[in-house]
């Protein structure tokens, strides 16, 4: 069983909401300058990749869920996420080839629905359900530079059971502070966010907070947390009447001691070739710190499409 970490309330309270005081952990930092400017400037039309499978991905009674980009060896990876009717998976594709490489089976029955993901500093953050009986799931942290994502090893699982719908984790994000992640999991449709600070190299977890989502946001497939100088934010991905949407939340600022999580955005994104963000979505972050979202069709096929915005 993973330890809880040995924090006093007031230095959780620190981690989580003065934690842009910290240096970020090696790796995907997902920081930008400013947040709020870095969405506006999303380009809502998208540079089309089309990724040539002959992978047979098992989507039946699933689909894909999230995606993230990694570097590997000084390459681009993609990193898809995605369910079926008897095995969460996570699909791996090299961007400068556009092809499809492996296939890596997370787990199977009955946990067989892997949801949205984040890749944040050295690790891959998703969660996996049960999503028949919807009583349970296992948040599970893979470290991506060695075997562990590779050979489904995680560093990191925290189970999570209850009434159904209560414990599942089909969207989970993940942001690197200085000693520990800041990771949220929400539950069916992403009506509840828990909120934990993890640190997956000591296998230590511990929750700081939960939240109840008003009645008019959407059920984000996937969600992604950002920062700035000032604050912390996540990106809701969902889908409505057929368009792709974005909700930027604002999570907390540097002066509160209380959770803020109030919606300060919403964009529509022109998708094309069946890519669909009720489907699979993910933020990135490149090298000169430009914000970009990525998305995948439903279903796999002999080709991928992916939108690039």
């Amino acid at each position: 069983m993973p330890k809880t970490l040995k924090f006093t309330q007031a230095t959780l309270n620190l981690c989580l909401f003065i934690c842009l005081l910290s240096k970020s952990i090696s790796g995907f930092a997902q920081q930008v300058k400013n947040v709020p400017d870095a969405f506006a400037h999303i380009s809502v039309t998208p540079k089309v990749f089309v990724l040539s499978n002959d992978i047979d991905v098992p989507t039946k009674n699933g689909h894909f869920q999230g995606v993230q980009v990694i570097n590997s060896s000084g390459r681009e990876k993609l990193l898809i996420s995605g369910s079926s009717s008897s095995l969460a998976f996570v699909l791996q594709a090299d961007l400068s080839t556009q092809k499809t490489e492996k296939l890596i089976a997370l787990m199977d029955e009955p946990f067989r629905h892997a949801g949205g993901i984040q890749v944040s500093g050295d690790y891959l953050a998703v969660g996996i359900e049960d999503n028949i009986i919807k009583t349970r799931s296992k948040v599970r942290l893979y470290n991506y530079h060695n075997d562990n994502l590779a050979k489904a090893l995680p560093n990191l699982n925290i189970d999570r059971e209850g009434e159904a719908e209560q414990q599942t984790s089909g969207a989970v994000a993940l942001l690197p502070l200085n000693s520990h992640y800041l990771m949220v999991v929400s539950n069916w449709d992403s009506r509840i966010w828990d909120f934990y600070a993890v640190n997956p190299e000591k296998q230590e977890q511990e929750i700081l907070h939960s939240f109840t989502a008003p009645d008019n946001w959407a059920g984000y497939q996937s969600i992604n947390l950002l920062r700035d100088e000032n604050a912390i934010y996540a990106i809701g991905f969902y889908s409505k009447e057929h368009i792709s949407y974005a909700d930027l939340i604002l999570i907390s600022d540097r002066e509160t001691y209380d959770p803020i999580m109030k919606k300060i955005a919403s964009k529509a994104f022109n998708t094309t070739n069946g890519v669909d963000f009720g489907s699979a979505a993910g933020v990135q972050v490149d090298k000169e710190g430009n914000l970009h979202i990525w998305g995948t069709q439903n279903k796999a096929s002999k080709g991928i499409a992916v939108n690039k915005f």
